[in-house]
């Protein structure tokens, strides 16, 4: 008697993420992904929930950012969806350090798409706009930032302890930069 073998064989889908430049049309979908409320007391300045006419706001400010050098927004596409918004934002005085921020919907977690899209941004920080250096902050209490961040090649520089209240309880402010 032949005993069979199974063989399985797993294939790994490249996922299909990129980030283009907003349109004031993405405003809606980002609205309502930005409006759970898991996803929304992630980010720091929004109100539950978020109203449409703030969201078109932001997505105009990113349209117009790119002008003044401000800002770079983008749009994170997953699969031809929207499935958040990633940026480069508040730069210093000689324009070579910018902040980044990022929001995924909570539809869109897990799946590596975070990580894919601030690699993304990083590529192009350092080689379009010339920066020296990339930063960011996430709350404690949101280890996946932690973790999309640190996938994505920045390193965790520092810890403000209790920073900030949410309820009951202080959270630390992680503190994360990458340079070239």
């Amino acid at each position: 008697m032949q005993v069979g073998f199974i063989k399985f064989y797993f294939f790994v889908l490249k996922m299909k993420v990129e980030i283009r430049k907003p349109k004031l049309s993405d405003a809606k979908a980002l609205q309502k992904l930005i409006s759970d409320k898991d996803v929304i007391k992630q980010i720091s300045g929004y109100s539950y929930p978020c109203p449409l006419s703030r969201m078109k706001k932001d997505v105009n400010d990113g349209i117009k950012g790119r002008k003044t050098k401000k800002s770079y927004s983008f749009t994170i596409i997953f699969d031809n969806e929207i499935a958040g918004s990633v940026m480069l934002e508040e730069p210093n005085e000689d324009k070579g350090c910018y902040d980044l921020g990022f929001f995924i919907g909570k539809i869109f977690w897990n799946k590596g798409i975070a990580t894919e899209a601030i690699k993304q941004i990083i590529e192009f920080g350092f080689k379009k706009l010339k920066l020296y250096r990339i930063q960011a902050d996430n709350d404690s209490d949101n280890p996946a930032s932690s973790r999309a961040m640190e996938k994505a090649g920045l390193k965790l520089e520092g810890v403000r302890k209790k920073y900030r209240k949410k309820g009951n309880k202080y959270v630390d402010l992680m503190l994360w930069g990458i340079t070239k």
